[in-house]
């Protein structure tokens, strides 16, 4: 199946992507795409299979600018791109210093990752992450949704769950290095907003997890 056929095939697997609107016009006519890809040399279609995580998307768009293609980013599990984790041990919480692809630097964030199985549901799934990127046991700590967060709604149609993840005082943590990782910290609060604001943190998923935080300013969540 060629890039633009993969592209109706999705649309009639998932029709919720491909809702009409007046404002970026998407123009669902396969010969028109296929004449706009072969007369401007660009992609179109499903130009990037990345199953189980995500697709990349060229759209046709139209307005009074004439017709023009639209990229954008797919996660495959409809309900969730994935999860974060804001691990918290008493007054402190924790950051990994992890390496990231897209921009080629390092990264001090919140724990996080994807939601490709789907079978699990949003807390198993972010109890997998912990497991997995800190060695911590999946029933080692106390989990508390804090709220949704859709990092970069210009780029992608992903939506992340972020969890508050209470850890015991005597938890410990066993970076996985194979996941990028080169090394994990605690800090308390006043130093979390000191590198937020001296730029030492950066990454829109660990600021907007923060965030939600503060939001949540109860006697529940905070200590």
């Amino acid at each position: 199946m060629d890039t633009i056929s993969a592209y109706f095939q999705l649309m009639k697997e998932r029709p919720e992507l491909f809702k009409e609107s007046g404002r970026i016009p998407l123009i669902l006519d396969e010969n028109e795409m296929r004449a706009f890809s072969a007369r401007t040399g660009k992609p179109m279609g499903v130009v990037y299979d990345n199953t189980p995580f995500y697709l990349v998307l060229a759209d046709l768009c139209g307005d009074s600018r004439g017709l023009y293609s639209y990229a954008r980013v797919i996660y495959s599990n409809p309900k969730s791109s994935g999860c974060i984790a804001v691990p918290r041990r008493g007054k402190q919480f924790g950051l990994l210093r992890i390496f990231r692809h897209a921009p080629r630097q390092w990264s001090m964030e919140f724990p996080r990752g994807f939601a490709e199985n789907l079978s699990l549901t949003a807390e198993e799934n972010v109890r997998k992450e912990l497991s997995e990127e800190l060695g911590i046991s999946k029933e080692a700590c106390t989990i508390t949704f804090l709220g949704d967060v859709r990092a970069d709604s210009g780029m992608s149609n992903g939506t992340a769950q972020i969890f508050l993840a209470d850890l015991p005082s005597s938890v410990q943590i066993i970076p996985a290095e194979e996941e990028g990782i080169g090394g994990f910290i605690w800090v308390s609060e006043d130093e979390l907003k000191k590198m937020i604001c001296n730029g030492e943190i950066t990454d829109g998923f660990t600021l907007s997890a923060y965030a939600r935080l503060v939001c949540a300013n109860g006697a529940a969540l905070r200590k």
